[in-house]
């Protein structure tokens, strides 16, 4: 067999190729590259923090504790807790009341506070807070801060129907057959008309005219008759009254007489009152709540409910009334009180 020359260019045979491992870095070498690699590394988390930080969240970290920066004293105080004081309001229509709210912490920087009803056709609320009840119905009254904490608040308004207005007698005079009387009325419509003769039980009469003549029998007429007129304000479906007494003018007028409160169903936000006299005529009715000032109300009115502001805290409910005994230009006076929010707790 004939065997072939082969030629390998380029390549002597003397010259042999070294393959292995690279010579690894000395220790000097390795103490730079990771200096180096360090610094690089803060670099990039500065950067990420001042230029990029919004992304990541980090756009009002506090670095005070890291850098020596000296404290300013000038730093926004954000809201962070608001609270009504009374979530729950009732009111009549026509009628207005303040919101008050508790803002915490008490070293906010901004208190100021955006006020929205849920329905400006029921109630209606202004930038102080101040809401209006405009016809019957429920809204929600929404309370944000401004100064970007975004803390809100709830108030749940009731507004029911007005029912002031009232009637009374405007003039009761006697005469040979019997009485004659004058009835006023404002915003309001009788349900009847009573009387009584000296110290009996209320009588139902047929009329409802607003003027009239009662007939009286001889006998009756030598009596104390006294005319009560029962009404309900404004269509309201809780009626009152309104009463008038005329005595015998043949004979001296007594000036004995008495009135009598009640309070009774005294509740969170509301009580009702019942004055009924013998004799005598109220001149001056009026109620406060705990240290407050006295609110007046109808004299002609001796039967009604009134409404306050409901409060966790217990208070007392106090009444004032001024009567004259017939016949008399002597005052006196009945004060009476109850703890609200307590059933048979009325104090003399």
């Amino acid at each position: 067999m004939k065997k072939e020359k082969i030629e390998y260019l380029d390549f002597d045979d003397d010259i042999k190729r070294k393959v292995g491992r690279p010579k690894l870095a000395d220790k000097k070498t390795k103490r730079k590259s990771l200096i180096i690699a360090s610094l690089s590394f803060f670099a990039v988390i500065i950067l990420l923090i001042f230029g990029y930080g919004s992304l990541f969240g980090f756009r009002n970290i506090n670095l005070r504790g890291m850098v020596n920066t000296p404290y300013s004293g000038n730093e926004k105080v954000l809201v962070t807790d608001l609270t009504p004081i009374n979530k729950d309001i009732t009111l009549k229509e026509k009628t207005a009341r303040k919101l008050y709210l508790t803002v915490l912490p008490a070293s906010a920087s901004d208190k100021t506070i955006m006020y929205e009803s849920s329905d400006n056709e029921v109630a209606e609320v202004d930038s102080n807070g101040v809401v209006t009840g405009l016809k019957q119905g429920t809204a929600k009254i929404k309370a944000t801060t401004t100064d970007g904490s975004f803390k809100t608040a709830y108030f749940n308004v009731t507004v029911i129907k007005n029912a002031d207005g009232k009637c009374s007698f405007s003039s009761v005079d006697k005469r040979n057959d019997g009485i004659s009387y004058d009835l006023t009325c404002s915003n309001a419509k009788i349900k009847e008309i009573q009387y009584k003769i000296g110290d009996g039980d209320y009588e139902k009469l047929l009329t409802k005219k607003l003027s009239d003549t009662i007939k009286f029998s001889e006998n009756q007429m030598k009596k104390k008759i006294t005319l009560k007129v029962v009404y309900y304000p404004n269509n309201s479906k809780v009626t009152k009254y309104s009463t008038r007494t005329i005595n015998n003018i043949s004979t001296t007028k007594k000036t004995n007489g008495s009135c009598i409160l009640t309070i009774k169903e005294v509740k969170l936000n509301s009580a009702k009152y019942d004055i009924t006299c013998n004799n005598a005529t109220v001149s001056k009715i009026a109620y406060k709540i705990g240290n407050g000032s006295y609110v007046g109300i109808d004299s002609s009115s001796l039967a009604d409910t009134i409404l306050f502001e409901e409060s966790d805290v217990t208070r007392v409910l106090y009444f004032n009334v001024e009567y004259s005994v017939d016949g008399s230009d002597r005052l006196k006076t009945i004060t009476k009180s109850s703890i609200i929010g307590r059933r048979n707790s009325n104090i003399d």
